[in-house]
């Protein structure tokens, strides 16, 4: 019994062991089955075809494969992709420098290969598929083809049809001016004020095709006019089928320009502009500058597509496990950054990018990460350990930084009403969001140094010092001064005739209005422009005087005023003058008190009354050297004595104007209107002569006199230039 047991153990083992060698070849069957399955890019050849064509071959080790495919355009390549193949090549580089082809890069990973051809130039190509070879033909760009290919022969048809529609129309002239800013001026003369004209900016060219349209054979040429000085360089006109087509080269890309006509003249103005600002406009247009590339995907993973931008643009992307899903496009020379916000919206998805590395993810995380991330600063802000610094002010008060600082802002009036509206908005708006200063610092002023003693984190005190540098600077000065004249009504008409005007279409009153007729010639800084003034003024009548003499004129004024004043023309009744800072108020007055008596409860009483002269005055510097100047001037006098009820008084003359004004710097505006006019008429007569009836009159001499004067007040701000130096 026990022999036959052992016998039956023994067969069991046995037949064990030949199930698990079974087993075990089954599993080296199947693993050297997917092994012999699994496809390697074995060969890379490269050969010239005729008609200048460029074949690379690619073999593989069994039955090849369609890869995916796509192009970009700046810098020119072309990728393959070979998803579950590897690469057996003895190489990663291959240079073909044949044709457009210049160096071919074959990249593995452990689930795709990628084949990148490096172009000299976008060229167009095909691929096939012939056992275990995959053929890439490269062929030459046709510059004739594409010239005279069927686009252009059914936009010349285009053309000729519209054309046949317009009337004939010529250019009878081409002229190129430099503007008074170094902008360069296109001049073109037509013979109808609608001429159809098309202006387009290509190949950094503005080309004006102008349909059914003539040019004389004198203008088919090229102009150059570099010598100019303008961002034009040349000027080509020739003639295009029915039309003209005419061509602006720029020296480079920095320039804007702008078209308009008038009449029978077409103006192309190309103004320039610094590279700063020529980004600004560009990004103002089309606020995408990446490299443009082409993308042609059915059902392509969108984590595939962020890998592919990532391997062509040298950033970084990072993308969040949520990302996923599909999407099919279809783009052509498009911006990759234009592609890649293309694809994020299309997902619901958002970037976030810091240097060269892009965070990929749903648009709630990133609005959950800056939540997080603003409120992980503000506890550390509260944990920052807090930093004292000393500020010294050098043109300010101190006083007026601390107010600066510690204000609010407009929190203070957030609160609407003192309802629960109002303390709903407090809540809503706290006021120490509206401090330059975090909640926890604090300012203290010396005033005996004028120094700012500021305590709070290193963050918000650096903001301080950059405030502070931009705010403590020395304010500009005004030195403002007037002269009040009584003049007669020749010496406005001088004035015109030998200091002319500063601006043109001047008001003179009554709703006229006039213009320079005469020539304006000047010789140098302070000589007088001369100007056809004094008939203008003639006819205009007394009393509407308002113009602004040139520039350095005020000199000779005062000359002026003191041979008129001698002759008994003119009389200056005062020259006030007063330097300020820019946008503060200045005062000044001269002048006596009168007594002046009236009646109370309890007798008479004596009361003084000011007749002084009063200059007060506001400027304001603009950016371009004006002073926009706020006067309030008054010149009171005592005056003739009056009886009154009490006894007799003083009667007071007041002259005063309160206007705004704008005034280059150094010009003198005068300002008038108070116009004074007194007829009287005189008799001598021979006594008891000129009694006698009917020929008494022969014994009588009368003589009537007239006189006209007018307040003229004269106004000359001068900014004060910082042009001393410490001694």
């Amino acid at each position: 019994m026990s022999m036959q047991n052992n016998k039956t153990k023994r067969l069991q083992r046995q037949s064990g062991l030949g199930w698990f060698g079974m087993v075990f070849l089954s599993l080296m069957v199947h693993m050297s089955y997917v092994e012999a399955n699994e496809l390697s890019i074995t060969e890379l050849n490269f050969s010239s075809l005729a008609g200048n064509k460029v074949q690379i071959q690619l073999g593989l080790d069994g039955k090849a494969v369609a890869p995916k495919i796509f192009q970009t355009d700046n810098p020119a390549r072309i990728a393959l992709d070979f998803t579950g193949i590897k690469s057996k090549l003895d190489k990663k580089m291959y240079p073909v420098n044949q044709g457009a082809a210049g160096v071919v890069y074959v990249v593995g990973t452990e689930d795709r290969t990628r084949v990148v051809i490096n172009l000299t130039e976008n060229v167009p190509y095909e691929t096939k598929l012939e056992g275990n070879n995959v053929f890439i033909v490269l062929k030459p760009v046709n510059v004739e083809q594409v010239n005279e290919g069927p686009v252009q022969s059914q936009s010349k048809e285009v053309d000729s049809r519209i054309s046949s529609l317009l009337p004939e129309q010529t250019i009878k002239g081409i002229d190129f001016r430099r503007g008074p800013k170094g902008e360069g001026r296109l001049l073109l003369q037509l013979s109808s004020p609608n001429t159809v004209v098309d202006v387009q900016e290509r190949g950094g060219k503005v080309v004006l095709n102008f349909l059914n349209t003539k040019l004389p054979a004198d203008l088919i040429k090229s102009f150059d006019v570099s010598d100019f000085a303008t961002p034009v360089q040349k000027i080509d006109a020739q003639k295009r089928g029915a039309g003209v087509s005419i061509a602006v080269s720029t020296v480079d890309g920095n320039y804007d320009y702008s078209s308009y006509q008038s009449d029978g003249l077409l103006t192309v103005d190309f103004i320039p502009l610094t590279n700063a600002e020529k980004e600004a406009l560009l990004k103002e247009k089309f606020p995408y500058i990446g490299n443009k590339l082409s993308l042609n995907f059915q059902d392509i993973e969108v984590r595939s597509v962020l890998q592919i931008l990532a391997d062509f643009t040298e950033l970084n992307i990072i993308a969040a496990d949520t990302v996923g899903g599909t999407v099919s496009l279809r783009l052509n020379d498009v911006p990759w950054d234009q592609a890649l916000d293309l694809i994020l919206k299309s997902k619901g998805l958002a970037k976030r990018q810091t240097g060269n590395v892009v965070l990929v993810a749903p648009s709630a995380e990133i609005i959950k990460i800056e939540r997080e991330e603003l409120a992980a600063q503000k506890v550390v802000e509260q944990l920052e350990p807090l930093k004292t610094e000393y500020i010294q002010i050098n043109y300010a008060k101190a006083e007026e930084f601390q107010t600066i600082l510690m204000s609010r802002g407009q929190g203070q009036g957030v609160s609407g009403n003192n309802g629960a509206n109002g303390n709903e908005n407090r809540d809503r708006l706290n006021d120490d969001d509206f401090r330059l200063i975090s909640n926890r610092g604090t300012v203290i002023v010396d005033s005996r140094t004028n120094t700012l003693i500021v305590r709070d984190t290193a963050k918000q005190l650096e903001e301080v010092r950059k405030l502070i540098q931009l705010l403590d600077v020395p304010v500009r000065q005004v030195l403002i001064e007037a002269r009040i004249v009584v003049a007669g009504t020749t010496f406005a008409q001088q004035l015109g005739v030998k200091f002319g005007i500063g601006q043109k279409d001047l008001d003179i009153g009554g709703g006229k209005s006039f213009g320079f007729t005469g020539t304006s010639v000047e010789t140098s800084e302070n000589s007088a422009i001369l100007a056809d003034l004094g008939t203008a003024l003639a006819a205009s009548g007394p009393g509407a005087l308002a113009m602004t003499l040139a520039r350095g004129a005020d000199y000779v004024l005062n000359l002026e005023i003191d041979a008129n004043q001698q002759d008994g023309d003119t009389e200056l009744l005062s020259n006030p003058r007063v330097m300020t800072t820019d946008r503060v108020q200045a005062s000044i007055q001269q002048g006596v008190q009168i007594p002046y008596q009236t009646s109370s409860q309890d007798g008479p009483v004596t009361e003084l009354v000011d007749a002084v002269l009063s200059l007060d005055v506001t400027p304001q510097i603009t950016p371009s050297g004006s002073v926009i100047m706020e006067l309030n001037i008054t010149k009171d006098s005592p005056g003739l004595t009056v009886n009154t009820g009490l006894g007799s008084a003083i009667a007071i003359d007041t002259r005063s104007i309160n206007t705004t004004v704008q005034v280059e710097d150094g010009e003198t505006v005068v300002l008038g209107g108070i116009y004074e006019s007194e007829d009287t008429e005189s008799s001598n007569s021979i006594p008891w002569f000129a009694d006698l009836p009917g020929i008494g009159w022969l014994f009588t001499n009368k003589s009537p006199s007239s006189s006209k004067r007018e307040l003229l007040i004269f106004v000359t701000p001068k900014i004060v230039k910082n042009t001393l130096s410490a001694r």
